[in-house]
């Protein structure tokens, strides 16, 4: 599995993704604040009734079909 520092790395690409497959999720819900990462995964935990390992895998994979 990937760090969160990589996503941190590509987390333009990744919020595109997650918006476009989760269309509840706000500009807001997707703010990527330095130093806030643990805020950030727990909001969209509870927006998208996910634990955290589900929510990294789903990014994960976004970051996968990214490179491909």
């Amino acid at each position: 599995m990937k760090s969160k520092n990589s996503i941190k790395n590509n987390w333009t690409e990744i919020r595109l993704q997650l918006k476009k497959k989760y269309p509840q999720l706000t500009e807001a819900d997707l703010k990527y604040v330095d130093g806030y990462e643990n805020e950030i995964f727990h909001n969209l935990e509870i927006k998208l009734g996910m634990n955290r390992e589900q929510l990294l895998t789903i990014m994960n994979s976004m970051q996968m079909e990214e490179s491909m």
